[in-house]
């Protein structure tokens, strides 16, 4: 009768051990609007022009470049998912390792996000530092899905603010939902 006991207490604790599988729209706030911000700060700064009649080298360009980038450094992030174990897919940019292995990369939601300016929001950039010898080079450049203990952590980075932190336990390959 013990073991029974026992037994049904681990299938009932099970669930708390499983990851909790994020999209990328779990990591910003409901009332977040990232293409209404950009719309308010376009307006403000071009007036009722409509985007595509600004000029190639127009001089409002930096400001606006300016503006995007303090916005999304500041974009809110979701504080009750610190210190949650989750799973997620992404695309990595590199930050550390050596020529086989990373430890330490960007995760972001579509390749290439952190190579064009501006980068995303912070609530869409998660900085991921791998447990162990880290994620194989060549792996890191595919879409992952990525497992591990996420802490709500604004950090700046060489490609952009991340808001978050995964410790992460493991990567493997997407494969889809």
């Amino acid at each position: 009768m013990r073991t029974l006991i026992i037994l049904l207490c681990l299938l009932v604790s099970l669930p708390t051990w499983a990851a909790r599988e994020l999209e990328w729209d779990d990591l910003v706030p409901a009332d977040y609007d990232a293409n209404a911000v950009y719309e308010q700060l376009f307006s403000k700064i071009y007036g009722d022009k409509p985007p595509e009649d600004v000029d190639d080298g127009d001089a409002r360009g930096e400001q606006m470049m300016d503006a995007i980038d303090k916005a999304w450094r500041e974009a809110p992030l979701k504080a009750e998912l610190d210190n949650t174990v989750v799973r997620l897919p992404g695309y990595g940019v590199p930050l550390d390792g050596d020529e086989e292995y990373v430890r330490e990369f960007l995760l972001v939601p579509y390749f290439g996000a952190c190579i064009h300016t501006p980068p995303p929001p912070r609530n869409q950039i998660i900085l991921v530092k791998m447990k162990g010898q880290g994620v194989p080079l060549d792996l890191v450049f595919e879409a992952l899905w990525l497992e591990g203990n996420l802490k709500v952590s604004s950090q700046d980075t060489e490609y952009g603010t991340a808001g978050y932190v995964l410790e992460g336990e493991s990567a493997e390959l997407f494969t889809g939902y």
